[in-house]
């Protein structure tokens, strides 16, 4: 099979998200891609079989970063290494630019484990989901304005200008996003979709129980990402965030919006 790399600027959006969504389901529309893969980011093309983005952020520190994003492969080409092939193009790619490189993985992903097989190290990783309602008898919370929401409330080991915070956590295509939280205690950027509130950002875990009993009020769940093993009960799928080289995943923050 032959590689192909490419700006992701440069090419008709439906090259990949043809693929995305017949191997997802629901990707996204051109929309998404424009937002995925805005910037610098690059995709890899395997002939019509397989793909698989880059796009890039900084670490604190300086540091570069490149993250896998959004890789597929076609269920006709499944089994004849084309995902390796596009690990080991991805991993050339960093050296390149003197990047770290990162990926965001689930544990029962296959995807994972070619990872790990390919020389990532992988340090756990929490997708949270609520089972009850956690809080009860709070005060309704607060909603702020887009513009009143300060991304330093927000810890996170990528470093974003302000423009590129407001793409990556407020502006995302076709999302229903809430700004709430307890003005000069806590703040959180909420998504609703159809079964859950995914918090993209909270700037306090302690603020979990009360996002909680918000979504179980209005008939949702609450979904969060987490490095550490979740302090309230809830139940979890594990997974991973695959690095090369070794770093101290243990120092970082990351934010469930901040994954690409």
């Amino acid at each position: 099979m032959k590689l192909r790399r490419v700006a992701a600027a440069d090419i008709d959006p439906r090259e990949y998200v043809d693929g995305a969504n017949r191997v997802f389901g629901a990707w996204g529309d051109e929309a998404t891609f424009r937002w995925a893969f805005r910037g610098d980011a690059e995709i890899l093309f395997l002939d019509h079989v397989a793909a698989s983005g880059i796009t890039y952020r900084m670490l604190r520190g300086g540091h570069p970063a490149a993250i896998i994003t959004g890789s597929w492969t076609l269920p006709e080409a499944r089994g004849r290494g084309a995902f390796t092939q596009l690990i080991e193009a991805t991993k050339e790619v960093a050296r390149e630019r003197g990047a770290v490189l990162l990926a965001f993985v689930r544990w029962d992903n296959a995807s994972g484990r070619r990872l790990e097989a390919t020389g990532f190290t992988m340090a756990p990783t929490f997708y949270c989901r609520s089972i009850s309602a956690q809080a009860k008898g709070v005060p309704p919370l607060t909603a702020f304005g887009r513009d009143d929401t300060d991304p330093s409330m927000f810890p996170s080991s990528f470093v974003y200008t302000p423009e590129e915070w407001r793409a990556q956590f407020l502006e995302r295509p076709h999302a229903q996003i809430d700004c709430i939280g307890r003005p000069g205690e806590w703040a959180a950027i909420v998504e609703r979709v159809d079964e859950f509130d995914r918090v993209l950002a909270v700037s306090d875990p302690a603020a979990l129980p009360e996002l909680a009993a918000r979504a179980h009020a209005s008939g949702r769940r609450l979904f969060w990402f987490a490095l550490s093993r979740p302090p309230i009960d809830c139940e979890w799928t594990d997974g991973f965030l695959g690095v090369i080289p070794e770093l101290p995943v243990s120092d970082f923050t990351m934010q469930n919006g901040d994954r690409m």
